[in-house]
């Protein structure tokens, strides 16, 4: 089934109809690539006894400075923010790239006391030539958003891609007992996602362009 993110018309038709009810809001520009600094997957031997989960972990760096309006209390800005996130899975059951899970990454530290957004992510397929902890993508998004000065609330949220491989980006090893790890090599980090503004939307009140800059 085509994800509507994912289909072109729908996205343009989507945001033009956002953007017509809310014409105070302002689309972030100039922004800066994410950064992924590390990443890495594991998974089991097998062996009895053992626990029969892989995992993949990674951690996502927001360099930019977004300006959502204003509040009593001084600009209403999102700050460089950083998130962790992991997954979980049955290695003998699910997989992950073709469930449709959506993750919620765990709590941010965003910088110079800005606000905190929700990091959240997929697992996708990748090239298609290898396993899910050695050769897949993660799509991620990043929801802001903030109650203005008059009681309007203002929402974003971005969205990016990102491939892994083993033999390309990532490294590792498996162990005599089946265990696999693999990583992000040092020299490709970070991987830089380009991220797309996919809704910006006032969910409440008017936002007049005395809350919105």
């Amino acid at each position: 089934m085509l994800n509507p993110l994912r289909n072109p018309l729908t996205l343009l038709t989507t945001l033009t109809t956002t953007l017509t009810l809310t014409t105070a809001l302002r689309a972030p520009t100039l922004l800066e690539p994410w950064q992924i600094t590390r990443l890495s997957t594991h998974s089991p031997s097998g062996y009895p006894g053992g626990h029969p989960y892989s995992r993949l972990r990674f951690t996502i760096h927001d360099p930019n400075t977004i300006v959502l309006g204003t509040t009593n209390f001084g600009d209403a800005d999102f700050t460089p923010t950083s998130a962790n996130c992991t997954v979980w899975w049955m290695s003998y059951e699910a997989d992950p790239r073709e469930g449709g899970w959506m993750n919620t990454c765990g709590e941010t530290a965003a910088g110079g006391g800005g606000l905190q957004g929700k990091w959240m992510f997929e697992v996708v397929e990748g090239t298609g030539e290898g396993g899910v902890t050695t050769d897949f993508g993660v799509r991620v998004a990043l929801e802001e958003a903030v109650t203005l000065a008059q009681g309007s609330v203002v929402k974003l949220r971005f969205q990016g891609e990102a491939a892994f491989r083993v033999g390309g980006n990532m490294a590792g090893s498996c162990g005599g007992s089946s265990v696999c790890n693999w990583g992000l090599k040092e020299e490709d980090s970070p991987v830089l996602v380009k991220q797309e503004l996919i809704e910006m939307v006032c969910v409440s009140g008017t936002c007049e362009d005395e809350d919105v800059e």
